[in-house]
């Protein structure tokens, strides 16, 4: 029964992250790039985006640290082995050790709970391939407006800046 219950709740953690991340990336791109694209030149507008992902990273790491550290404290849904103090920044170590699927191995959870890990790696995996794939799109979006290669259109000017003349 615990088992299931592991499960199922590492199940609910992947669909939390995986909206979470969703609605982190349409943030990025609805909210931040226009507003980077507006105040900020050209080619810091992809930091913008990049430190606007590496935030909804961290919070899902955080989200997953925060799941682990009330389930140790159920010895029937597993524990932690290595070396580890029960200190935050121990599950907070787990949790980016299992998200970026680095497996270290000097912290590991124990028994049922191993499920969350793992559905964390998964989760995690999927997460960073996609915020990679969205950033390069967001990238060539950005860097076709500039170079005005849309539709065959030019770029739209910043405000106060005299219409260009047309080339017969």
């Amino acid at each position: 029964m615990v088992e299931h219950i592991i499960w199922f709740l590492s199940t609910a953690m992947v669909i939390v992250t995986v909206t979470l991340h969703y609605e982190v990336m349409t943030i990025v791109s609805d909210r931040i790039v226009p507003w980077a694209q507006r105040h900020v030149q050209t080619r810091r507008v992809v930091a913008f985006a990049i430190a606007g992902l590496m935030l909804g990273h961290i919070t899902e790491i955080w989200v997953f640290a925060f799941i682990i550290k009330l389930l140790v404290h159920f010895p029937s849904f597993g524990s932690i082995e290595g070396d580890f103090s029960n200190r935050w920044e121990d599950f907070l170590y787990l949790s980016a050790v299992n998200y970026t699927s680095l497996g270290d191995g000097d912290i590991r959870l124990i028994g049922p709970a191993r499920a969350i890990a793992a559905s964390e790696t998964l989760a995690g995996v999927m997460m960073i391939a996609w915020s990679a794939s969205f950033t390069y799109l967001k990238m060539e979006l950005i860097w076709e407006r500039r170079r005005g290669y849309i539709n065959g259109e030019q770029p739209p000017l910043p405000p106060n800046i005299p219409e260009r003349r047309k080339t017969p």
